[in-house]
C-alpha cells in the first residue's frame, strides 16, 4: 500500500515492493486489461497479472518501431530462455536489460522492461502449477514474435502472405495467451465437467485470436506506419490491389471490401469467444465478467469498423467511446449469471453490423502448421 505521507519519488521506489510495483505498473501499460484483471482474486489474480506484463514485455520489443529486426529477433529469443531457465535468468538478465536500452517506446513501457526484474520476483512466488502454464505460453508468444521478425523487410511494407499466415501471427501473440487462461482457469475450476473442459479448449485459441484481429483492424494505419501489414496479401490481391495500392487508399471501396473479409473472419473467433466464457460455471462471476468485458469491447469496436471509411484516415481513431467502455462494466454485472441474457446482448450488439457468414475455423489445421515451425532455431542471422 503506497503511504499517506509523501516521499522522495527515489525513497519511496526503493521501498515499494515488487507486487505493488506490478500492481501500480499494469493500469499504465494497459488500461483495458486492467479493468478485468481487476475483478479477478488471490493466486488467480497474481498470475494473470504477472503473465500479462510478461506479455507486454516482448509486445514492447516486438513493437519497437525504430529497433533493427535482428536485435529485435535476439532480445526475444533471449527472453523465452530467461522464463524457460531460472539458472540462464539468474546468469544473464541483467545483461539483457541492458541491451533493451536500444529499445524504443513509450515512458511507461521501457520503465517496465528497466523493472523486470521485480516481475520475475513475483513470478517465482507463484505456485509450480500456474507457473507451469505460464512458461510454454510466453516462451512460445516471444519465438513466434521472433519468426515473424525474421521476415521482417526493412524500409518498406511487409505483409502477411495469406490468411494461414495471419492466425500463424495471432496465435503466437494472443493464441497462445488463451490457451494459457484456460489453463489457468483449470487449476482453480478441478471439478468442472469434461463436457465444458472440451468446449473452452477448443474455442481457447479462437478467443485469443478474435482480440488480436479487432486489434489488427483498428489499427491499420500505426502498423503501416511502423513497415508492418497485418491484412494478408492474399485478400488484398482477390481484391484486385497490390499491398502498395491498398495502403495508398486508390479505391476506398475495395479497401473497405478487403477489410470486411478481415472483420467477418473476427466475428466467427468472437462468437467462439462467447462458447467459451458461457462454458465458466455461472456461479464464477469474477471469471465470467474478466473474458466478459474485453469480448463485449471487441464486438463494440468490431461494430464501429464495420463500413468506415475513416478506418483508412490516418487522422482519425476508430474506436469506442468511453461512455460505452462504462455501459459495458456497470451493465454486465447484472446479466453475468445468465446465458441467455448474455447471448441477447452479445448478438444485438453485432447483429446486422458485420457479415454473418463467417469461415470455419480450422483449429486442428492451424495447431499441425505451428508445430512444424522451428521456433527454437531462429537466431538474428535468420
Amino acid at each position: 500500500m503506497a503511504p499517506d505521507f509523501p516521499l522522495n519519488g527515489e525513497f519511496y521506489f526503493a521501498q515499494m515492493d515488487d507486487w505493488t510495483y506490478c500492481v501500480q505498473t499494469l493500469p499504465k501499460v494497459s488500461r483495458t486489461f486492467a479493468l478485468n484483471i481487476s475483478v479477478l482474486r488471490g493466486t488467480l489474480h497474481r498470475s494473470i497479472l504477472t503473465a500479462y506484463l510478461f506479455c507486454r514485455i516482448v509486445d514492447t520489443v516486438e513493437d519497437a518501431a525504430k529497433l533493427n529486426p535482428k536485435i529485435k529477433i535476439k532480445l526475444l529469443m533471449e527472453f523465452s530462455r530467461l522464463i524457460e531457465d531460472r539458472d540462464f535468468r539468474g546468469k544473464n538478465l541483467t545483461a539483457w536489460v541492458g541491451e533493451c536500452e536500444a529499445v524504443d517506446g513509450s515512458p511507461n513501457d521501457l520503465d517496465l522492461l528497466n523493472q523486470v526484474e521485480r516481475v520475475f520476483k513475483v513470478f517465482d512466488s507463484l505456485p509450480g502449477n500456474h507457473q507451469a502454464q505460464i512458461i510454454p505460453a510466453v516462451a512460445k508468444m516471444a519465438k513466434g514474435m521472433a519468426f515473424f521478425q525474421s521476415r521482417f523487410q526493412v524500409g518498406k511494407i511487409t505483409p502477411l502472405a495469406s490468411v494461414q499466415d495471419l492466425e500463424e501471427y495471432c496465435y503466437f501473440v494472443a493464441g497462445v495467451v488463451g490457451e494459457m487462461l484456460c489453463n489457468l482457469f483449470f487449476q482453480k475450476l478441478p471439478h468442472l465437467s469434461e463436457t465444458a473442459r472440451n468446449t473452452m479448449r477448443q474455442n481457447a485459441v479462437s478467443f485469443g485470436l478474435g482480440l488480436q484481429m479487432t486489434n489488427i483492424s483498428k489499427d491499420i494505419i500505426a502498423d503501416r506506419d511502423r513497415g508492418w501489414s497485418y491484412i494478408p496479401k492474399s485478400i488484398i490481391s482477390e481484391k484486385g490491389l497490390t499491398v502498395d495500392e491498398f495502403h495508398s487508399g486508390v479505391s476506398m471501396e475495395k479497401n473497405l471490401q478487403i477489410l470486411e473479409s478481415l472483420l467477418c473472419k473476427t466475428n466467427g473467433h468472437l462468437h467462439d469467444a462467447l462458447k467459451f466464457t458461457l462454458a465458466l460455471p455461472r456461479t464464477e462471476i469474477a471469471l465470467r465478467l474478466f473474458c466478459i468485458w474485453p469480448l463485449w469491447m471487441a464486438v463494440k469496436t468490431v461494430a464501429v469498423l464495420h463500413n468506415n471509411p475513416e478506418l483508412l484516415n490516418s487522422n482519425a481513431q476508430v474506436k469506442i467511446s468511453r461512455r460505452t467502455v462504462k455501459r459495458i462494466l456497470l451493465g454486465t454485472p447484472f446479466i453475468v449469471w445468465s446465458n441467455n441474457l448474455l447471448k441477447i446482448s452479445f448478438n444485438n450488439i453485432i447483429n446486422d453490423k458485420v457479415l454473418k457468414n463467417a469461415p470455419t475455423f480450422d483449429l486442428e489445421g492451424l495447431m499441425t502448421r505451428v508445430k512444424k515451425i522451428p521456433l527454437d532455431t531462429i537466431n538474428s542471422n535468420t
